[in-house]
This record gives C-alpha cells, structure tokens and sequence, in this order.
C-alpha cells in the first residue's frame, strides 16, 4: 500500500502462497489450518513461505463496516449474474481475520434491480455508518444510487459495473473500465483478422464500442430468429463473427443456438460471461462449453495460479484462503446465514479486493469514518503486497484497474483443481486464460497446464 507522493516505499509483507502446476490442491477441507497458511518454496525457489492471512496492513488497526450491496432477483442485466462472485467478499473478511487480524464487519443490502430499490439500499447503508460500500451490482439503475453514497461522503468501489460517464466523486472502478474493454475486445477481433462483427445487444447491458458489419437487439424470445439473420449474413459474406452483449444467462442462450446452426463463427462475449452462471445456463441449453469463445477481463482466476510470477502467487494466496474458509464450519457465506462451503465455487478475486482495499483504507486513515476513508483511498495505490489477488489498483483516478491489467480471456473446461467443489457437484464449469501479450494462441499451453 502507498500513498502519493513521496511517501517513502514500506517493506512488502509476504502475502501469498506459491503454487506451480505440479502442486494441485482441491475439496472444501483438507489439511491443517497450519498447513494451507503456510507451504515452503519449491527446490530451487529463493522465496520464503508466505502467509494466507492478510492482517496487519501496516497502519493503525481498526475495525471497519464495509457494506456490499448484492443484486438479488432482478432482470436480466441488472446485477443477479454477479451474485455468486460476490461471495469473494467474504473471503476476504475471513483472512484479514486470520492469525489475529482485525475481521471488518460486512453489513449487506440487497439490490432488487430498480433505480428506487438501489438507491433505498444505499441510504440505509449510509444511515448504519459503513466506512465505505463494494457494489456487488450491475446496470443502470445504479446511477442515483452511488450518487446518493457521494453526496454523503461515503467512497464506493464497482468491482462489476462499468458505467460508461464520469463517475461522481468518490466513487471508483475496481475492475475492468468501459474504455479497456473496447479496446481489449477491439484488440481481440484485430487479433483474428475478424473486422465484420455481427453485433446482438440484449438486456441494457453497454454494447462494446466495436465498428459492427451488422447489429441486432435480441429481445429475449425467439433465439432461432436472430441466429437465422446471423446465418444469412454468413452465407453473404457479410460477417465474420459475433460479439455478445448481454447477461449470463441470455448470452448462453444466444451461443448455444449459435454453436448449433453456426459452429465455425468465432463468438466473443462481454465480460458478463465470466459469471460461472453463463457455463451453467450453456449447459442447461444444450450448448457445450467446450467451444471456442472468449471475452475479456482481468488475469484474476483459476488458470492465474499455474503462473510463477508475483500474480500468480497472489491468485494462489487467494483460493489458499478460500479452501480454508470453505473448509471451517463457522465460516459464513456474505450474508451470514450458511456455511462458506455451500457458496465457495462462485466466490470470485474481484469482491474480495474491494473488500481488501477498503479495510487498507481504514487502516491507512486509522479511523472507520467514511469521509477519512474515501481521503485516504484517495491517495493509495495497492498490490498484491497489500492483499490483493488481482491488478495492482491505483486510487489516483475513478478507473483503478490499469488499462494495460485487461486482457483477452479464452475458455477452458480444463479445471486447474485449485477451487473447493462440494462433493456431488457435478454443475458445468469454464475456466479462464489470458492470451498473452504478443498475441499467440494460448489453447494448447492451457490444456497442457491444466490437464
């Protein structure tokens, strides 16, 4: 953690648990608490072990509510795809609690998809004092919603949504912007030589700023219409792919048809397809995801720990932490009424580091007060050091996440074997890889890796 500028650079706490390929950890327990917390470096590996626990930030410790507004039951593009992923904040309380850390206390409201129901959720969380709120939503109904937590100095982090105007003061990105996932997908079909997409829009969710050969509106009732116009425009040569821009569940049900009746068509999806609801609903619709698809976001994953650098470890750190809370019976999913265990396959990094930023925030402020925290996030900028298991985030701008921190991702079924998966749960899957960064095509090295 550091703060602009010229504050002088701390000593790195070691924070993250090496894992390499060969060493392939699985089921919701398993192990000592001691033996997940710590692991010693590989032969010929200069590091020393390293701590899944992320307490003792290097400030004052204190105790802060951080508040997470959940999307529960809305329509489509309005924030239930990103409910499973949410679970990360969880984990994140839990290893800032470990080895005598401070826990924060994690107080939730709950989205229900509309502008009045957001905005409702947000004022109480601001009248229980939160020393900050992680929006674990998405959609547009959002808007007065964080404008209501800005005028009330509360700081927001939206580690989903990606509004595409300038947000209100006090408010951030934590994951990808609007802006990097044009670019990125632009970077993708450019990639391929692809320069006729055809564009289908559903579910008021952003369309990527790409040049379409041909654009569609789906509204959600008949698929075999659209992917009918989608085959015409193919046999006129017209197009040669399709970009998705939709929900989890409608993107599925769009790429199933499409792998039916156009299976040579490269498909690439918004960063909604990262939701583990889009392999689920893929499966339920005949589709497989054995297919050739991709979208983009951040090298944040599964697949992310197979690495050797400093990424790698912070991922590892991460799902080292998420087997343990899935593996202690007193851990509590985000809403605090089941056992960890019962969410912990649809936990993602990217709630559990605006969880993690925030805590760095009140420690940095030494108060739990939102007006200190939102000075303090002000002027910090934080890696994997400070806890995170994704990007490093620097707090000098609304968009966190560096551009250069997005990448195209490619779908897998290849399981790394690093996530806790309940016994009986034979629910359908996709992992992510990133392509790197001079373009090759990664599909070979990732199967080989995770085979």
């Amino acid at each position: 953690m550091r703060r602009r500028p010229g504050r002088a650079a701390r000593r790195a706490v070691p924070l993250a648990l090496a894992l390499t390929a060969g060493l392939v950890l699985t089921g919701c327990s398993g192990g000592s608490d001691d033996d997940d917390q710590e692991k010693s470096a590989p032969a010929g590996d200069a590091r020393e072990p390293v701590s899944v626990a992320i307490g003792g930030g290097g400030g004052r410790e204190v105790q802060p509510d951080i508040g997470v507004l959940l999307a529960v039951s809305t329509d489509p593009g309005q924030g239930q795809d990103v409910l499973p992923g949410a679970q990360g904040a969880a984990v994140a309380a839990y290893r800032l609690g470990l080895d005598g850390g401070t826990r924060p206390d994690l107080t939730v409201e709950v989205d229900d998809g509309t502008a009045d129901g957001a905005r409702a959720a947000v004022e109480r969380l601001v009248d229980e004092g939160v020393s900050g709120i992680v929006v674990a939503s998405t959609g547009d109904h959002l808007t007065d919603a964080v404008g209501a937590a800005s005028r009330a100095d509360v700081p927001v982090l939206l580690p989903y949504w990606r509004p595409s105007g300038d947000l209100p003061d006090g408010v951030w990105t934590t994951g990808p912007s609007a802006a990097a996932v044009d670019a990125r997908m632009l970077g993708a079909l450019d990639r391929r030589g692809l320069d006729q997409p055809f564009l289908i829009t559903a579910d008021d969710v952003t369309a990527p700023g790409v040049s379409a050969a041909r654009e569609q509106a789906y509204r959600g009732n008949n698929p075999d219409g659209l992917v009918g116009k989608l085959r015409s425009a193919v046999r006129n040569k017209q197009v040669d792919s399709v970009v998705i821009a939709a929900s989890a569940p409608t993107q599925a049900r769009i790429t199933s048809v499409v792998q039916g009746r156009v299976p040579q068509l490269p498909v690439l999806l918004t960063p909604e397809a990262l939701s583990p609801i889009f392999a689920e609903a893929l499966a339920e619709d005949g589709g497989t995801a054995s297919g050739r698809f991709s979208t983009v976001g951040a090298d944040a994953a599964d697949i992310t720990t197979l690495g050797s650098d400093a990424r790698a470890e912070s991922a590892a750190a991460y799902f080292a932490g998420l087997r343990m809370a899935a593996g202690d019976p007193e851990a509590l999913d985000v809403l605090g009424e089941r056992e960890f265990a019962q969410v912990a396959s649809g936990a993602d990094v990217a709630s559990h580091d605006a969880v993690v930023v925030l805590a760095r925030a009140a420690q940095e402020a030494g108060s739990a007060a939102p007006a200190q925290v939102a000075e303090a996030l002000a002027g910090l900028s934080l890696d994997g050091a400070d806890g995170l298991a994704g990007p490093a985030l620097d707090f000098a701008t609304p968009s966190a996440m560096a551009a250069d921190d997005v990448a195209e991702l490619v779908g897998t079924t290849q399981d790394p074997g690093v996530r806790p998966v309940a016994a009986g749960d034979d629910t359908t899957r996709l992992f992510w890889f990133a392509v790197p960064a001079d373009g090759a095509d990664a599909s070979a090295d990732a199967a080989s890796a995770t085979g």
